[in-house]
């Protein structure tokens, strides 16, 4: 392995995180230029994506930084150089936890320990079993996070690094607060905090705050919780860290509403959902929205705790929680395989008990397996209508896209939308809604053929790819698509409904193309054939 990242890289990254802190847009700015600057250089843009990658983490903006970290990760396999990719894996395994992307933080993590181990380098390990840790926490699973960050403290006592000790010694106290053992939290607050006040930390200073008021919220002391809760938060509003504002807001939220205070709840909760809304924080958002209905209902506010609840439902947060809960699911399968191993050693001349474990052991093998298909076929599935779903095009059609251009061969793209589809959610509710979605996916799979390519694009919108087919094919699948919706009546639980729809048709010319330049100029020819009646398609003009 080879290595052209100078020693200072982490240092380097903790620089500008701390300048991003007081200076965010300048910074970013800058650090933006830096990579354009690279780009166009010999030697690459990995060192500077990964510092900018980075600074878009500490400014809450995860989704920007998986973009940057991208192209970090891409330039570092290029060049094989690990360390470089090592610290890439840093700070995406943290991207991916906060925008929610649980099993490709888990996968990111594990990677970057291997990899750590085999460069021998003992810090990074650390701050990965101290993120790992974060990650069990992220997932209430307060047991393996405690051992991951316990794990973290003993390296950096080791290597001498007091801040980290500080923030290890925070997150432990956080990890078995959940378990009641409030005396032993304490302590380790109050051995973290003048090792935060004697390096000048201040966002150590607000960890440890809110901290500590979480052990008061649940003994009990609502009040003096709240403020040092809202001293923490000025401090990281200070610093602008958002995303520990908002978490912070959902713990004191979510305190104050089961300690019975829903109107002082209320405000918090709602300004978690802003903050989670304006920088996709997508488990905090899902998270704030569900405390936000239940403090309406608390509160004797029924249409309010609905309005919440729908707004839950229409971003789709719900269906993400499902997939969330069967992640979730195979990480307890995957520790509990752990145990029974390690059960299983230690009970080596216990023949019956051992023959029991290897049992238990085998069926959660089997259920694991299962869950792993499952978890890989929602990954690639719209959960409503079975069909592909936008990621997953997006990934298929640039790959069938530079197919047909190599071998010269046609392709067209048709982008369909139900007519009046909020009419019918509106007069006959959203079950029977879906119940129409479900039925439009069925014929539209049924139409075209079987190595054409059907999404779901969202809401009421659907894609199909049409391989091997010219501007006549287009055409003739189109019209054929078009009598199939409209020539019989939906069979809902609202009775048979007449529903109609709409489609924008390109074909693939002889220039470059992807996707989603394909797909916009499909909106287009889709918006024409709105604008011209509805029930009819529209064939882009090519050339």
């Amino acid at each position: 392995m080879t290595s052209t990242v100078a020693p200072p890289i982490a240092e380097q990254i903790a620089a500008v995180c701390s300048q991003v802190l007081l200076t965010p847009e300048a910074t970013l700015a800058a650090l933006r230029a830096d990579c354009a600057r690279a780009r166009g250089e010999q030697g690459g843009v990995g060192l500077a994506a990964l510092i900018y990658g980075a600074a878009l983490l500490q400014a809450g903006d995860g989704v920007g930084s998986l973009e940057a970290l991208g192209d970090a990760d891409a330039d570092a396999r290029a060049t094989g150089d690990d360390a470089l990719r090592l610290q890439v894996m840093v700070s995406r395994s943290k991207a991916l936890t906060i925008t929610g992307d649980l099993q490709g933080a888990l996968e990111c993590f594990r990677d970057g320990m291997e990899l750590s181990r085999a460069l021998g380098d003992r810090h990074t390990e650390g701050v990965l079993l101290l993120g790992l840790g974060f990650f069990h926490g992220q997932l209430e699973e307060s047991v393996p996070y405690e051992e991951y960050t316990r794990l973290a403290l003993a390296r950096f006592r080791e290597l001498g690094d007091p801040q980290r000790v500080a923030l290890c010694l925070n997150n432990i106290a956080g990890s078995i607060s959940r378990r009641k053992r409030y005396a032993e939290a304490l302590a380790c607050y109050e051995e973290a905090l003048p090792i935060a006040l004697g390096l000048g930390w201040r966002r150590g200073q607000a960890l440890i705050l809110a901290g500590h008021g979480g052990v008061l919220l649940h003994q009990g002391h609502i009040d003096e919780g709240k403020r040092m809760y809202l001293a923490s938060n000025a401090i990281l509003e200070e610093l602008g860290d958002v995303f520990q504002q908002t978490r912070h807001l959902n713990l004191l939220g979510r305190a104050l509403l089961e300690g019975g205070r829903p109107a002082e709840a209320l405000p918090c909760l709602e300004a978690a959902v802003r903050h989670a809304e304006a920088r996709r924080f997508e488990i905090e958002l899902s998270l704030a929205l569900e405390l936000v209905s239940r403090a309406h209902e608390a509160l004797g506010d029924a249409p309010s705790a609905l309005r919440a609840l729908r707004r839950h439902v229409e971003e789709g947060a719900i269906a993400g929680n499902r997939r969330t809960e069967e992640v979730v699911r195979k990480l307890k399968l995957e520790h509990r395989l752990s145990i029974a191993k390690r059960e299983a050693q230690q009970q080596e001349s216990r023949n019956d008990e051992l023959a029991a474990v290897n049992a238990a052991l085998t069926e959660a093998m089997r259920q694991h397996e299962a869950l792993q298909d499952e978890l890989e076929r929602l990954a690639r599935t719209d959960p409503l209508t079975g069909l592909l779903n936008r990621r997953r095009m997006d990934e298929l059609g640039d790959r069938e896209i530079e197919r047909c251009q190599r071998s010269s061969a046609p392709l067209a793209v048709m982008l369909a939308d139900v007519d009046h589809f909020k009419r019918i959610n509106d007069r006959y509710g959203h079950a029977v809604g879906d119940e129409v979605l479900v039925e439009m996916a069925a014929r539209l799979k049924g139409n075209v053929r079987g190595g054409d390519l059907v999404a779901r694009w969202g809401g009421e919108e659907f894609c199909v790819l049409l391989v091997d087919t010219d501007d006549e094919g287009a055409r003739l699948a189109a019209e054929r698509v078009r009598r199939a919706i409209a020539q019989r009546p939906f069979e809902t639980s609202a009775g048979p409904l007449k529903v109609t729809l709409s489609l924008g048709v390109v074909a693939l010319d002889d220039g470059p193309a992807r996707l989603s330049g394909l797909l916009r100029q499909a909106d287009a020819a889709l918006y024409t054939a709105k604008h011209r009646g509805r029930d009819q398609y529209y064939l882009a003009p090519t050339g």
